[in-house]
């Protein structure tokens, strides 16, 4: 990364990568990002992080400022990406701009380098971890499970996909927790109901005050999205992440200090 910032500012050709609310969650904003920084810095093309004043950038940011952007800096010199097969030959006089949609199917999570190296929790996370989880725990594994869109707890409407269900073997998940009960285990989960059950069955799992959220939701609160992405700061500081469903919540959260990432069976 040192070596692309050096040259930088000699790179003409420009793409700036616009996440929004609406856009996917914390999981996807990273994942996209360091995908189109892949591509950036295999043809020689200057990355922008364009600024939309969501949630998320409160308490996440890049460690190189210089790669942020307002849109009232870019002018009318701006335009859209539609297909990945334009990125290899982009025009050097336009702010080109990609959405994580346009990744969706190319998608890989073969990162040039680790996710701790571009981005950064702000101190009102790592502040925000004592309050969620106290008294505070070191030396512990995680368990994430995501049930998926339809058991949120939040006003049905707001939810982009009420019929997302992710399968998980809950047989499965009870016998690595009860085989593992002289470890200290963080259990995290998208439903307040299902992770006090599990909190209530289990006194060697541990779970945090989080006020739950999606937060690709629009209305999903600064509060809740600062308790999710402290969530998310918990699992990246694991010692190991075990995932009970599919979710890239965990799956990149393990990828930013490459942390051993283990599925659990379905």
């Amino acid at each position: 990364m040192d070596e692309y910032m050096i040259n930088y500012e000699t790179f003409t050709t420009k793409i700036v990568y616009d996440f929004r609310i609406g856009y996917g969650g914390i999981g996807d904003l990273i994942k996209f990002f360091m995908h189109t920084l892949g591509l950036c810095i295999k043809y020689k093309y200057k990355l922008f992080y364009l600024v939309n004043d969501i949630h998320i950038e409160y308490f996440l940011k890049l460690k190189h400022p210089q790669l942020y952007i307002k849109k009232e800096d870019m002018g009318c010199d701006i335009r859209s990406i539609d297909t990945v097969d334009e990125i290899p030959s982009l025009h050097n006089n336009f702010f080109n701009c990609v959405t994580p949609q346009l990744f969706y199917s190319t998608l890989n999570f073969d990162y040039i380098y680790n996710i701790q190296d571009i981005f950064y929790f702000t101190e009102e996370v790592v502040i925000n971890r004592g309050v969620l989880l106290y008294p505070s725990v070191s030396n512990y594994i995680s368990i994430h499970l995501r049930l998926g869109d339809k058991y949120l707890e939040t006003e049905k409407q707001f939810i982009h996909c009420l019929n997302d269900t992710r399968p998980y073997n809950e047989e499965a998940l009870f016998k690595f927790i009860e085989e593992n009960n002289k470890s200290t285990i963080l259990f995290f989960c998208d439903n307040d109901s299902y992770k006090q059950n599990i909190k209530n069955k289990y006194k060697n799992i541990i779970i945090t005050s989080c006020s739950i959220c999606h937060t690709s939701l629009v209305n999903s609160t600064y509060k809740q999205v600062l308790d999710t992405i402290t969530e998310f700061y918990l699992l990246v500081n694991s010692e190991k992440i075990y995932s009970a469903s599919y979710s890239g919540f965990s799956l990149v959260a393990s990828r930013f200090k490459n942390i051993p990432f283990i599925s659990l069976p379905n």
